[in-house]
């Protein structure tokens, strides 16, 4: 798994974005899983009288996970995966709060969308947006930034069963599984 596919994705001076999937705490999935790919996770939003006007959690589908297959990177620190860890960054992913896209060829008008399909594209725009894809040769930017980011804390991406709030499922402060080092504040971090 790690090295047939791996090489497809890997373009010096390409910001290589995947989303991590859309079926909660599991394997994680390819090529999300791969190094040198800048995986995103997926959160909901809820409105809120905060100064941001929104609280974040993690989405309840959004797949984290330890792979067994790939080699933790050396940018990536979290305690309880000896291999990759997915995801590494986060935007909104539930389709009740999603963001809303105007659908001109089937049925005309407005729609909100979701799923990390929803999220990862979004990442990759915020990255263009920065003007420093070419720094991309993995995530290790992100985790270098992360204090810049909007940290995700609160839910859980577990399915019927409890991971006991391991950061591997649940959006604990910090890094976790998830959402990652947090969704975008701004460009800063990017």
């Amino acid at each position: 798994m790690s090295g047939d596919f791996a090489a497809h994705y890997n373009h010096p001076g390409v910001a290589m974005v995947a989303s991590s999937g859309d079926e909660g705490f599991t394997v994680p999935n390819a090529p999300a899983v791969y190094g040198n790919v800048v995986a995103v996770g997926g959160t909901s939003l809820t409105r809120s009288g905060n100064p941001r006007g929104w609280a974040e959690s993690a989405w309840q589908k959004a797949t984290s996970g330890c792979s067994a297959w790939v080699a933790k990177p050396a940018w990536q620190a979290d305690p309880n995966c000896p291999g990759r860890t997915v995801a590494d960054v986060s935007a909104v992913a539930d389709p009740k709060t999603g963001p809303a896209v105007y659908e001109t060829t089937i049925e005309a008008g407005w729609a909100v969308i979701g799923g990390t399909s929803a999220s990862s594209p979004f990442i990759a725009g915020v990255i263009a947006l920065a003007g420093h894809h070419g720094q991309y040769p993995d995530a290790s930017r992100l985790y270098t930034n992360a204090a810049q980011l909007n940290d995700t804390v609160g839910g859980s991406n577990v399915q019927g069963e409890d991971c006991g709030g391991d950061y591997l499922c649940t959006a604990v402060p910090g890094y976790d599984a998830p959402t990652g080092n947090g969704t975008p504040n701004g460009l800063a971090a990017f």
